[in-house]
């Protein structure tokens, strides 16, 4: 594997900051997670460390991950099971509450799932060619056409999730992204909503677009942070650029229904099999949400 990553890590306008995120690596796989612990509640901090650890720790213990969805699914579920955990362990006991994003990547291909806000971006030749959707009402308004996106980045219920991590109730279901098969060049970011909502893709895509990626990232999350004080969240992302290059595998998609291969008989051509692949992606991704 040949790859660039960084990570950047900012507390904003904020007394504690409760996001975590890393970027780990095993034999042939790579880990990247963000959470973003709840500030309305107790020790959001807390929960969002309890998920990067049974994450990583899972990650780690795995001898094989034959199933990337299958992986993630049992690690989001024992991260709840684990933050449920540590609250009743305080004196009193408390429930705290995060949101999380992970990305596993492993034979060249990226297999991400979330809950929350927190975000994936897949970032392909300067343009977002895909990216999660929030678990917001918002989110759902803007799906259905009822909000602009313009409009859903003023309205005032835009950080209210309605799935997370924690809590009383069972563990929420896990949504998982199109599995994509990486292109040299490509950009994966992981960033929590005090990134992603202070700044515009545009210029999320510009300053990424850059050699030095690690500094990239740590000039996006200032920018971040600046444009939204003196009311700054904390600001935390993990970024990381492809660089090796595999010219044999066939693409496919892996969501929660399964695997569906991509027929690449007649497509020959690097730049129209990328093409195919990124379209066929896009269009399971949306099947997925509109199943949900």
């Amino acid at each position: 594997m040949r790859y660039v990553a960084g990570q950047a890590n900012r507390l904003g306008n904020r007394a504690n900051n409760q996001d975590r995120c890393l970027v780990l690596e095993r034999d042939d796989a790579v880990l990247l997670v963000v959470a973003d612990g709840m500030g309305g509640h107790a020790r959001g901090d807390l929960a969002a460390q309890a998920f990067v650890d049974t994450v990583s720790r899972q990650f780690r213990a795995r001898q094989g991950l034959e199933d990337p969805a299958q992986f993630l699914r049992e690690a989001f579920r024992e991260a709840h099971r684990t933050i449920q955990r540590v609250g009743q362990a305080q004196k009193p006991p408390i429930e705290p509450l995060t949101t999380g994003v992970a990305c596993l990547i492993q034979d060249g291909t990226a297999h991400w799932a979330h809950v929350g806000d927190s975000r994936a971006y897949l970032i392909r030749q300067g343009q977002v060619a895909l990216r999660t959707r929030d678990h917001t009402r918002v989110a759902e308004m803007v799906a259905s056409g009822l909000l602009t996106e313009q409009q859903a980045r003023l309205h005032p219920l835009r950080n209210h999730v309605s799935l997370c991590l924690g809590g009383k109730l069972q563990a929420p279901p896990v949504t998982l992204g199109p599995a994509i098969y990486l292109l040299p060049g490509d950009i994966l970011l992981l960033c929590s909503d005090g990134l992603w909502s202070a700044v515009s893709e545009k210029r999320l895509t510009n300053m990424l677009d850059n050699a030095d990626l690690p500094r990239a990232l740590d000039a996006l999350a200032e920018a971040a942070e600046r444009a939204s004080y003196p009311q700054s969240d904390n600001v935390s992302g993990v970024v990381l650029r492809w660089e090796s290059a595999r010219d044999t595998q066939p693409a496919a998609t892996q969501t929660d229904s399964g695997t569906e291969a991509i027929d690449t008989t007649h497509t020959h051509d690097p730049v129209d099999r990328a093409i195919a692949d990124i379209h066929q992606a896009l269009a399971d991704y949306e099947r997925e949400m509109q199943g949900k």
